[in-house]
């Protein structure tokens, strides 16, 4: 039995696989998009340059070939020249970003310059890769100079509505505080009517002053918390350690004290202490169990809790109940001034109470947001943002 003969390929010689690598490298040197030159060490000249780098300049091969960096405009002059090369021998590789470059036709490019020293044989070479930046730099300054304009807009935007919002506030509580006294007015004379003048109306006109009486009263009311709410935007914060837990217990204890028949099961987390102005807080909380003792008036076995969780990976305060709850589909109606999602017949309100809510909130960099269901409940979470929170009392 005959083997087939094992066919054999040549191996390469030192002098075949050094022209490979050659002609592979000088495949990477004609082609490369970055500029390339390639110095003698000793004598810091142009040895080779690659076709990149002859189209960035605008300079032929030959006006290369021989001459110093600096003579060329990659370097200031002479004298910068030779710190670079002082660098070079030290560290064995320098870098430059954002170096200025000329070219021919009096161009002016930004570059990035990278060099590096290596051995060719038995001589020291050095290789500088120039990168154009011309054009990111000239991005990276148009997107710097959009996001200074967007900020002074921003800046501008900001001050145009807190300008606004201080003329608003200051229109309302001054139209309200002069409403005051004609208000004051039509109620006390409408009392006189009834107290020293009934007899001589008859029981249609008695029920036409009552309900002049009455819409006089709610008047008076919406603005008192009208100007609460102008108070509570215009009022200086003053920032101190504040237990919420205690400022909660002190709420339940006063509503308790005004309905000391209601059975409500309250649960208060202790204890809750935040960094913030103690006395807008207390108004917030007043608000938020305010409500929910109000919309479980008409459960038997009330429920009211206040306290912590993580919501969506965020450590939030909670006040939660199960009264009677509301449309998610309306909740962005929640915290306007004004805004009511059940009839007076059923709850008693103005529909300024949220929106005192979220305006102090917001005062301390943090939110508020809500989650109900009908007949089956609401929870307001809020946040606290700009001021340190802690469970430790």
């Amino acid at each position: 039995m005959i083997d087939d003969p094992v066919k054999v390929t040549p191996r390469k010689t030192a002098p075949e696989d050094l022209q490979t690598s050659e002609t592979r490298y000088r495949r990477l040197f004609e082609s490369a998009r970055d500029g390339i030159l390639i110095l003698d060490a000793v004598s810091r000249k142009i040895t080779d340059v690659n076709p990149f780098m002859v189209e960035l300049l605008g300079y032929s091969r030959d006006e290369f070939i021989g001459k110093e960096l600096w003579e060329i405009g990659l370097l200031k002059d002479e004298t910068a020249s030779k710190q670079a090369f002082r660098e070079l021998q030290e560290q064995g590789y320098i870098r430059y970003e954002d170096l200025p470059l000329e070219t021919q036709a009096g161009k002016r490019r930004e570059i990035e310059f990278i060099s590096n020293v290596y051995a060719e044989g038995t001589r020291q070479v050095i290789q500088c890769n120039i990168r154009d930046i011309t054009e990111r730099r000239r991005a990276e300054v148009e997107v710097e100079r959009l996001h200074a304009e967007l900020e002074q807009r921003v800046k501008e935007r900001t001050a145009q509505l807190q300008s606004a919002n201080q003329e608003l506030e200051a229109f309302s509580y001054s139209v309200s505080h002069d409403l005051r006294a004609p208000l004051r007015h039509i109620n006390s004379f409408s009392l006189a009517l009834l107290e020293d003048y009934a007899d001589q109306l008859d029981g249609v006109g008695q029920g036409y002053l009552r309900e002049l009486r009455e819409a006089s009263q709610e008047m008076a009311q919406l603005i008192d918390d009208v100007l609460h709410l102008a108070r509570v935007s215009r009022s200086e914060m003053r920032r101190e350690d504040v237990n919420l837990s205690r400022l909660a217990e002190e709420v339940i204890a006063e509503l308790q004290k005004g309905e000391p028949e209601r059975k409500v099961s309250v649960s208060i987390k202790k204890p809750l202490v935040t960094h913030g102005d103690q006395r807008l807080l207390k108004i917030m909380l007043n608000n938020l169990l305010g409500n929910a003792w109000k919309f479980t008036s008409k459960r038997e076995a009330a429920e009211i809790a206040f306290g912590q969780e993580q919501k969506n990976g965020e450590s939030c305060y909670f006040v939660r109940d199960n009264g009677a709850g509301f449309d998610m589909t309306y909740s962005d109606k929640l915290f306007g001034v004004f805004q009511r999602l059940h009839t007076t017949s059923e709850f008693e309100g103005t529909g300024i109470g949220l929106a005192t809510v979220q305006r102090i909130i917001s005062r301390h960099g943090g939110r508020v947001w809500p989650e109900g269901e009908v007949e089956k409940g609401a929870t307001f979470y809020f946040t606290l943002g700009d001021f340190k929170e802690s469970e430790d009392g």
